[in-house]
């Protein structure tokens, strides 16, 4: 019980921070969102922690391999607020990328939509830092970064233990 009350004042810590902001304008459109989220990473090691008091067989490698991801940032626009697409946060966070020489893992462009996946290595080859970039022109986009300490062995375990039914 105490981890459960622990959890619940930590949640409402971050909730009432001003880390979390989702709104519409005042002459709002229903479908417009603007979401600024961030996860610290002592929180989704709490989460692996209590996780692996509550999962065995082929979880647990899932649960192992939470344990290796830090905080998460999560920036959502749409509708009216994509126009906001180039706010001071969100230049600062592409030009921040481009300083620290961020990696392309993944471009996928499209009439629809543009998708980058970049990755930030250390000094011994593990992954530091994840980015994903989804951009639909004109309607939305979605910029998620993640602190981890994955290596390359990390990710063959779980796609061997995982594999995509496709």
């Amino acid at each position: 019980m105490k981890k459960f009350n622990a959890i619940l004042a930590i949640l409402i810590l971050i909730l009432c921070s001003q880390n979390v902001f989702a709104a519409a304008p005042e002459n709002h459109d229903e479908n417009s969102t603007k979401l600024n989220l961030w996860i610290p990473g002592f929180l989704v090691k709490m989460v692996a922690e209590i996780a692996e008091d509550h999962v065995d067989g082929q979880e647990v490698a899932a649960v192992d391999f939470l344990h290796k991801f830090g905080s998460i940032s999560l920036s959502v626009r749409e509708g009216e607020y994509y126009q906001d697409k180039t706010d001071k946060k969100m230049t600062r966070k592409l030009n921040r990328m481009d300083k620290y020489n961020y990696e392309d893992l993944i471009a996928v462009k499209s009439a629809d939509a543009n998708v980058n996946i970049c990755i930030r290595e250390n000094k011994k080859g593990k992954i530091k830092r994840l980015v994903v970039l989804v951009d639909e022109p004109g309607e939305t986009y979605a910029f998620i970064k993640v602190h981890c300490r994955i290596s390359a062995d990390d990710i063959k375990n779980i796609v061997t233990q995982y594999p995509l039914d496709i």
